[in-house]
């Protein structure tokens, strides 16, 4: 979920915009996934997942990535 915090960059008070992106658990589970079998791009799934995904906090103002959440 989105955070309040105050950006190290630009220094105003803002609520951080979150995006879903790969992380290691994502690109295990899609290995996983194709050495049991799923070659015809069903070991991508994961990658279609918000779930299975790091989050990524960036500032709305600058642009800046502030944190990133890591799943695994």
């Amino acid at each position: 979920t989105p955070i309040r915090s105050m950006c190290q960059y630009c220094g105003n008070y803002i609520i951080t915009v979150t995006s879903p992106v790969p992380g290691v658990l994502t690109w295990m589970l899609c290995t996983g996934l194709f050495i049991f079998g799923c070659f015809l791009g069903c070991c991508f799934l994961p990658f279609c997942v918000d779930s299975l995904m790091d989050v990524k906090h960036t500032c709305p103002v600058c642009r800046q990535e502030l944190f990133r959440y890591h799943r695994l």
